[in-house]
């Protein structure tokens, strides 16, 4: 059975862009779910297979159940990932409202809608912290260590429900997601290779995952094209499949963006004071520690093969970042 239609939220973020492209190349027919309709594109008011609602409260599921007429696949992509700063002191709830009780009224709507197939966009921070020397796979049930993560940890238990109503419902739990536009820590690491500066980490011999928005878009495909067993609903952790150190990260990414890579090796004491002295002793161990995933069942499961390598993504990020940077500047 091919997907008849299928209702997208959070779109107009970074990552629902690249899926929404990806699933209109494939001429899905798609309905999509905003906020705030004046942050898409125009080519997507103009697409033919694309219809949009603007829906203002998220969390409201008879308000989303009457758009789901027609669709018989949600991919649920809003939610909220970062707080600004000066912004934290309900920060649990913020996250509590926007991922778990979101997601937990869309599931709703979803069951009252006879939805066949839910895919919810997670994270690995649903069960570990960023990093480990352990390797994070489908069997790992550690508890989360953020409000973030036991916030997507929640929502993960809403889709749960969906799978033992006899839908196919499945959450994908990413780590750090690789694209030009990407915001977060993705875009603090462009931005600091942009900058040519000699950089302290050609020393650091760490193992990171990490997954590009194209693979993640193809994945995202791949579960919404046909019908999938009911049996292969649950958790999947997901990534691109070979880990890259933080040097030779930094190599692709300034590579990508025209640049000499500039490292230096610095003796690790160094960073376990840097982040003694900023209290930022997490950010810190996010950017040289390991933090490995196992994302074989995924692969296995659903046969998928992404069509781009992680080293190829990088340079593609750095290069594009470039050209929107002097395209903005």
């Amino acid at each position: 059975m091919t997907t008849q239609r299928i209702l997208v939220t959070g779109a107009t973020g970074f990552v629902g862009r690249h899926v929404v492209s990806h699933l209109v190349a494939q001429d899905k027919d798609l309905l999509l779910v905003v906020r705030d309709i004046g942050r898409c594109p125009v080519e997507w008011r103009n697409e033919p297979r694309i219809t949009v609602t603007e829906i203002a409260d998220m969390t409201s599921a008879s308000e989303l159940s009457g758009t789901m007429a027609g669709a018989d696949t949600v991919v649920h992509l809003a939610g909220l990932a970062h707080i600004a700063a000066g912004d934290r002191s309900d920060r649990e709830e913020q996250f509590m409202l926007a991922n778990a009780q979101g997601t937990s009224a869309l599931c709703e709507a979803a069951l009252s809608s006879n939805i066949a197939t839910f895919i919810h966009l997670s994270s690995l921070a649903a069960i570990t912290g960023n990093s480990t020397p352990e390797t994070i796979g489908d069997r790992t049930n550690s508890e989360p260590i953020t409000a973030y993560g036991r916030s997507k940890r929640e929502a993960e238990r809403h889709v749960r429900r969906l799978a033992e109503a006899g839908a196919f419902a499945v959450s994908l739990r990413p780590p750090l997601v690789v694209g030009a536009d990407a915001r977060g820590n993705w875009a603090s690491l462009q931005a600091l290779a942009a900058t040519g500066l000699p950089l302290p980490f050609a020393g650091i011999g760490n193992c990171r995952s990490f997954i590009s928005v194209r693979t993640l878009a193809e994945a995202i495909a791949v579960l919404c094209d046909g019908d999938k067993p009911i049996t292969a609903s649950g958790n999947y952790c997901l990534a691109d499949p070979s880990p890259i150190s933080l040097p030779d990260l930094m190599r692709e990414l300034r590579a990508g963006m025209g640049m000499r890579a500039r490292l230096f090796s610095c003796p690790s004491a160094f960073f376990d004071m840097l982040g003694t002295i900023t209290g930022r002793r997490r950010q810190i161990a996010g950017l040289t520690g390991d933090l490995r995933v196992d994302a074989s069942r995924f692969y296995d499961t659903f046969g998928f093969h992404p069509s781009q390598g992680l080293p190829e993504a990088i340079r593609q990020s750095g290069k594009e970042y470039m050209k929107r940077r002097r395209h903005l500047g």
